[in-house]
């Protein structure tokens, strides 16, 4: 439009444009037109009538002389503004046409997502009115750093398929700097236009972790009621106001202990939609070392709580998970299972973040790689930078953003041992009339900038962080400062929008505003900075890790055999418990590992409990578990002594062995220990070896026991710094090979049979671990050879439900290529598949060719700088069963997808579910 105005201005200062030579030529006021003399011919007469046309002449200009002389003054001016009028009316119809032509135009390519483009178009428009007011530039504290140019998602459209698998096999992760958005680049602010107005929807809320620091008691003592009774006093005050809340385990506390008063608050609050839950899960649980059945039991004692106590209609409907450590495809199956509508994530790698921000692709379906229909595609939004906190949540630049986050108050913090203050420099400050419109601007920059990150201009901005809103007066200052901005913006920037919401509210507005792309695969393993990966954790407590699948097993059992809920529900929360992200993933601190493993141990009692009495019951006998452990954190042993009977219970639906005694399917009989003869069968095709000296297996499969040395990482992080043989000079080998043990190793080898249906040729072998690590900043592994080529392809579990597939990479670090094993590791060629199946989740790797690492423990004497303050020097001694399964056939090596097979399939259900056994009361134990 400008253009076309100042080619307008030209035509009429520029005599020498066409539109100048058009114009009626006006003559000057001496110009008579007489005719020229004839030379004194006819001059008589032509003097007469020249005298006749002069008097006439004369008394025609006499005339309009006295008619000017009588018309008033006023007329004239009229006649001026009128046209002057006229002339206006005709601009400002041009401009209006023009405006709605380029408007519709830019609307369209809008819905197209094709905002980049839109952008450079808006980009040569006039400033908006409000940013001549207060230019945003003039905030801007960073270093100008271009937009990078997209390279690694090619060949897309607006309906893309992303794969993670394709796009972790080229993506550089590299870490080049950003400037004020560290990770990214600088920012372009989407335009405001009245064709493209923008909505902000900001969400209070606060992370309550249930235990970390502190112990799940601890922290709602201490912090998580005040939060929750603070969050509803404030939310009284003010209809405008919102909240969001994830952690039902809290919630369920606090809920009990409410007066009827506050409970009916609560059930008015929520009908207003002031308060939202959030997944509504016990926890906001790990994602690389859980099995798809405790997620689930997790899932289900929140849902049952909101359902029991608030009805169906407040059961989530938006999944919300912001801080574990990386994303399974497994969570988002589930979330849709239970009829999800879409789902938040924040910790995915910063290169993966900045990629899918360069294509706007940070809102996706996100589709489970063997779903060839949709059915379970999710709508799924990540939050693009580092945190979740507010200084990372409102835009790129965290010096602005913390402004803005009232928690931090001077006043606030006066008295606080650790006051919370913004490390940028400046510190937020209260609104008031005299700076609100300065700060409103300045906060509008960075929504606007966020918003170009999507294709849409809805923008989400969450306002929150650990233990948020903990009193009144902190509540209060967050929502009353927020408020006098948004005061502002909607009073006098007709085309913004912004209020406080909930997840639902945002995910709405944007779900049918464009077309989103497709993405397969997992977002495993996190870095949130430089060659920081988050592998570590794939691994710590280890036996913790075991304790926590030896509760899911019982759990299993007792619910196969015909326990309810109801009469689980101790169990079934403890387990719900140890799910959350510092739970199973072992980062909590030492004390909150021991009130962890207490609950999991008291868990797992009374779920034997319930099945000795049951089957006792139906037997007319006093039983109790074989299996059994003296405290929390010591290794399980059986009691019942072997050539004894026991009963034996089979928790799945096919049959097993105990010896040479087939268990039918969900049913008990009676048995003799034990069920797990060492040595190979008779007629055994494996052809088992070990080595002389060392005892470790050299045939079918090679074993090795390894050492990784380190200098840093903690809790989260792995930095190899050396790999080395174990040292074996204490080595003592019993029983052919099958037994060797050192002063804190001990490894037993099974042999185990399988139904000859399922393969002919195929070998399964069972390797027992017992470690005792002691040793500071070493970590233990065991790594197994074969001989396969397997060209760098690495396949892993997710959480025994789904699989991933990993492309080794010598331009990555080794942390970068270390993967959560909850249950399975594999390699194959055409010729042989080699799969270790695990009872327990660690990390695991496949770094050379036909060999699979499976870490057993590690012991960190530092802290890695993530929060817990602490290194982990709990280490107390581990049991790990790995199941080696080696097929020469039953597998496809070219099916672009992993698949196990039948025979891998029952393996692992038995390794997970195995026999349960159980003693009489009153014979003798060992």
């Amino acid at each position: 439009m400008h253009g076309v105005r100042s080619r307008q201005a030209s035509s009429r200062s520029n005599p020498s444009h066409p539109a100048s030579s058009n114009q009626q030529q006006i003559p000057s006021r001496g110009s008579d037109n007489e005719p020229q003399d004839d030379g004194g011919k006819q001059g008589g007469i032509n003097a007469k009538l020249l005298a006749a046309r002069k008097q006439r002449r004369v008394e025609r200009l006499q005339n309009a002389r006295r008619k000017r002389i009588q018309q008033p003054s006023s007329y004239k001016k009229m006649q001026y503004v009128a046209f002057a009028v006229l002339i206006i009316c005709i601009l400002l119809l041009f401009w209006l046409v023009g405006f709605m032509f380029v408007g519709d135009l830019l609307s369209e390519r809008t819905k197209n997502a094709q905002r980049p483009n839109l952008r450079s178009i808006l980009s040569q428009e006039k400033p908006s009115p409000t940013e001549m007011i207060v230019p945003a530039e003039r905030y801007y504290t960073g270093r100008a750093v271009p937009r990078p140019e997209p390279k690694y998602l090619v060949n897309e459209t607006v309906t893309s398929l992303i794969d993670m698998r394709d796009l972790n096999r080229i993506l550089p992760f590299d870490n080049p700097d950003g400037g004020t958005w560290t990770q990214g680049w600088d920012l372009d602010r989407v335009p405001l236009t009245y064709r493209s107005p923008i909505k902000i929807v900001v969400v209070p809320h606060s992370h309550c972790d249930p235990g970390w620091l502190k112990t799940f008691d601890d922290c709602f003592q201490s912090q998580t009621k005040q939060i929750l009774t603070s969050v509803v006093e404030a939310l009284k005050l003010d209809k405008r106001r919102k909240f969001i809340w994830a952690e039902m385990s809290y919630f369920e506390w606090w809920w009990k202990e409410q007066t009827s008063e506050t409970q009916s608050v609560v059930r008015e609050l929520l009908k207003n939609k002031q308060l939202e839950f959030v997944t509504g899960g016990w926890v906001q649980p790990d994602e690389a070392n859980t099995q798809l059945y405790a997620m689930e039991i997790q899932l289900q004692e929140g849902h049952d709580f909101i359902n029991r106590t608030f009805g169906e209609g407040f059961i989530p409907q938006h999944g919300w998970s912001i801080d574990p450590f990386g994303y399974s495809p497994t969570m988002a199956y589930l979330l849709k299972k239970h009829k999800f509508k879409g789902m938040l994530i924040q910790r995915v790698h910063y290169a993966v973040k900045k990629e899918l921000a360069l294509h706007q692709h940070l809102e996706f379906m996100w589709r489970q790689t063997w779903d060839t229909t949709g059915e379970y595609d999710i709508f799924t939004h990540i939050m693009p930078f580092f945190s979740y906190d507010a200084p990372h949540s409102c835009g790129p630049d965290p010096a602005v953003c913390c402004q803005f986050d009232f928690a931090r108050l001077p006043e606030l913090n006066r008295e606080k041992y650790k006051p919370l203050k913004c490390a940028w420099g400046k510190q937020p400050e209260p609104i008031t009339d005299e700076n609100v419109k300065e700060k409103a601007m300045l906060l509008l920059d960075q929504y606007r900038k966020k918003a170009s990150l999507y294709r849409t201009n809805v923008v989400l901005a969450p306002l929150g962080d650990d233990f948020r809103y903990s009193t009144v007066a902190e509540a209060n200052a967050q929502y009353e400062n927020y408020q006098k901005l948004f005061d502002y913006m909607n009073n006098n920037v007709p085309i913004v929008s912004i209020d406080f919401g909930t997840l639902s509210e945002y995910f709405n507005m944007v779900k049918w505003d464009f077309d989103p792309p497709m993405l397969k695969g997992s977002f495993f393993t996190y870095s949130d900075q430089n060659q920081d990966y988050w592998s570590g954790y794939f691994t710590s407590r280890a036996f913790d890790k075991a304790l926590d699948r030896w509760l899911e097993r019982v759990l299993y059992a007792a619910s196969s055999m015909g326990a309810t809920k109801e009469e689980m529900q101790n169990s079934r929360r403890a387990l719900s418990l140890f799910q959350h992200h510092d739970g199973v993933t072992g980062t909590a601190t030492d004390e909150v590992v021991e009130d962890y493993a207490k609950r999991i141990h008291e868990a797992i009692q009374e779920a034997q409990q319930w099945m000795a009495t049951h089957l006792g019951a139906n037997q007319g006998r006093s039983l109790v578990p074989c299996v059994q452990s003296p405290s929390p954190r010591s290794l399980s042993t059986n009691t019942c002594s072997d050539g004894g009977e026991v009963v034996v219970y089979n928790p799945l639906e096919t049959n097993q062995k105990c010896g040479d005694v087939t268990v039918p399917g969900r049913k008990s009989i009676t048995a003799k220990l034990p069920c797990e003869p060492l040595k190979s069968y008779p007629d055994s095709k494996a052809g088992i070896k070990f080595d002389a000296q060392t005892g470790l297996m050299m045939h079918p499969i090679k074993e090795n026991w390894m050492i990784w040395n380190v200098k840093k990482g903690g809790a989260y992080l792995f930095f190899p710094e050396r790999s080395a043989a174990y040292r074996k000079a204490d080595i003592t080998i019993t029983e052919d090979g099958y037994v060797v043990q050192t002063s804190d190793w001990k490894r037993t080898v099974v042999e185990r049979r399988y139904p000859a249906a399922l393969s002919a040729t195929a070998t399964v072998i069972d390797f027992i671990y017992e470690t005792n690590l002691q040793n500071d900043n070493e970590e233990w592994l065991v790594r197994f050879s074969a001989d396969i080529q397997n060209e760098g392809v690495f396949h892993t579990d997710l959480n025994g439900f789904n699989f991933d597939k990993h492309y080794h990479r010598s331009d990555l670090p080794i942390q970068a290529q270390v993967y959560p094993m909850p249950t399975l590791a594999s390699i194959e060629d055409s010729k042989q598949r080699l799969t270790v199946l695990s009872e327990h989740a660690q990390g695991t790797a496949s770094l050379k060719e036909g060999k699979i690492d499976v870490w057993l423990d590690r012991r960190l004497a530092q802290d890695d700088g993530r929060g817990l303050g602490q290194g982990v020097l709990d280490n107390v001694p581990t049991r790990t069963r790995l199941r080696v399964v080696i097929e020469n056939d039953g597998y496809n090596s070219s099916n672009p997808e992993f698949e196990i097979t039948p025979l891998c399939k029952q393996m692992w259900e038995e390794l997970n579910h195995p026999l349960e056994m159980f003693g009489d009361a009153t014979s003798t134990m060992n």
